[in-house]
């Protein structure tokens, strides 16, 4: 073999290698060989190099790549950061080096949906000449690579049926709260995407008020639930976002806390002094924001301090139980309803509120559990349970509980829990007394009934107490509830759309019972035993 052949091998061998290690590392291909026009476009197109966010999402997104074998993500973000960006060169990078790949690019108007696929365009024919890839075929909607067969396809989130139908492997779907269709669009798009190892799956948006499938997936993605990786870009990421002072630049007390909090400088916090200035504060929480609480706006006003259920931090059950109806005993299981922050201890007093539902996989079922101190310390929640049986696990949930003052809301279904209840020989149920006029005498009732006028009374109490910082709730589910919770413009106070508001419902209730019963409390002592054991009863209804 002669030399100039030696070195053509040579030079074949370090280009395999260079590819190969592009092929796995995004940030480095994107620095030698993608160009982009940045904020500055007075400098033309420069080596793409990550900034701050972008290098936060990167590291998320190949993290979870190593974890699971794909990427599934939803990222929340501040006004023109450059993820956009970033999502498009990934995109182009994936299609780039893995064959027969199906890219889909989705963003919520014309105009955006149109100024990706440029950048994209861009982003190939500024490459160096020697790995630009050749077109099997270009036009306005869709691309496709010679090279490996593989291809992106451009779409607009305009009609319900947008992308229906498609196959993708990866997807980049941009603005994802601004979507019109957006629940239908999704779930076509859910349906037709691979599940298998490479495949990514990239949501990225601004928020747009705590409704819509955005805000849905985000919270998903929070709690664990939907297998996303929630991502979080803050504003003060980004370098850009700052501004000279003035001389005699004072902070405010607000700007004060804030700088502490988030480490931030005088530039940072006097370029948030102008933007508010421009468009008002709560636009600037939501366009950006520094947590993603800031970030969803709701279309009411929130009935509980928002500074306050921010700033709640939830903590783990100490144990999770599942009722056993065998045995009629409450069992240690990691999927089980009932969550336990505090166990029963011998003497301690309880008060158990619940709210019933159907449980028809709607609305839920709730109980919580509190002690003298206002402090939660258990919560079953279900919605596939009926209210009959619902009757049962309170039952034994009260007697696990020390007999603990057991309040069922008496709205119309609940009368079935009650009636189970009753039916059972509960020993410690709530009866709620009916004030006397000048023509009648006081009058008890069996359970609490939530009227037009009871509802604004327990909630206005439960929001005192919360604003008083006067009451434990350790439960993620409960926050974010009371996050969700609003009064709309007639006054009415509900869940957001899409929401639940039955913990908010049955922690007022129990706040309630511990407001008027409290000091008729008391501590029956429970055996072990009888804690353990089912409930023997014998029905002795005589048919004709």
């Amino acid at each position: 073999m002669d030399n100039r052949k030696k070195l053509e091998l040579i030079k074949e061998k370090k280009r395999r290698e260079k590819h190969k290690h592009y092929k796995a590392n995004f940030e480095d291909f994107a620095k030698d060989h993608i160009k982009i026009i940045t904020k500055d476009s007075s400098k033309g197109f420069v080596p793409f190099e990550l900034n701050s966010p972008q290098k936060v999402i990167n590291d998320a997104l190949e993290k979870q790549l190593k974890e699971t074998g794909k990427v599934r993500a939803i990222i929340l973000k501040a006004r023109q950061q450059g993820i956009s960006t970033y999502c498009a060169a990934r995109v182009f990078w994936k299609t780039y080096y893995t064959p027969y790949t199906r890219s889909v690019v989705m963003a919520h108007d014309s105009p955006t949906s149109d100024n990706l696929f440029s950048m994209s365009k861009n982003l190939i024919e500024n490459m160096d000449e020697d790995v630009r890839p050749k077109y099997a075929r270009s036009n306005a909607k869709e691309i496709q690579f010679e090279h490996n067969n593989a291809g992106y396809r451009l779409y607009t989130a305009g009609s319900p049926e947008a992308g229906r139908g498609t196959t993708p492997t990866i997807a980049h779907l941009s603005e994802v709260a601004f979507w019109q269709h957006d629940e239908k669009i999704l779930a076509g798009l859910f349906q037709g995407i691979s599940q298998a190892p490479g495949t990514e799956v990239i949501l990225e948006s601004t928020a747009n008020g705590a409704s819509g499938e955005f805000y849905r997936l985000w919270k998903g993605a929070v709690e664990g639930k939907n297998g996303y990786v929630p991502i979080f870009v803050p504003w003060f990421l980004t370098s850009e976002y700052r501004t000279p002072v003035p001389k005699g630049f004072e902070l405010t007390m607000e700007e004060e806390e804030l700088k502490e909090e988030y480490n931030l400088d005088d530039e940072q916090i006097f370029w948030r002094r102008l933007k508010i200035e421009e468009s008002g504060a709560r636009k600037f929480q939501q366009e950006y924001p520094a947590k993603p609480e800031e970030a969803f706006i709701v279309s009411g006003s929130n009935v509980f301090d928002s500074k306050i259920t921010n700033d709640m931090v939830g903590r783990s059950p100490r144990k999770r139980m599942m009722f056993n109806d065998e045995f009629g005993s409450w069992d240690e299981h990691r999927e089980g309803d009932l969550q336990i922050w505090i166990p029963p201890t011998f003497d301690a007093k309880y008060a158990i509120a619940a709210d019933v539902s159907l449980g028809t996989n709607q609305d839920y079922s709730v109980a919580v559990v509190f002690n003298s101190e206002r402090q939660l310390c258990a919560m079953y929640r279900t919605n596939i349970m009926d209210p009959g049986t619902f009757g049962d696990i309170l039952f034994y949930l009260g007697r696990y509980y020390n007999n603990a003052l057991l309040c069922v809301e008496s709205n119309s279904i609940g009368n079935t829990t009650l009636d189970r209840l009753m039916q059972m020989s509960y020993v410690n149920l709530y009866y709620e007394t009916k004030v006397a006029s000048m023509r009648t005498q006081d009058t008890t009732r069996l359970g609490f009934r939530t009227t037009s006028a009871s509802k604004p009374r327990i909630i206005g109490y439960l929001k005192r107490l919360i604003e008083d910082l006067d009451i434990d709730l350790p439960s993620d589910i409960i926050i974010q509830e009371l996050k969700d919770y609003i009064a709309n413009d007639n006054g009415k106070t509900e869940a957001l759309q899409g929401s639940h508001d039955d913990t908010v419902m049955a922690v007022a209730i129990a706040m309630e019972v511990l407001r008027t019963h409290g000091n008729k409390l008391t501590a029956d002592k429970v055996s072990w035993k009888e804690k353990t054991s089912a409930f023997n009863y014998q029905d002795n209804t005589q048919w004709l």
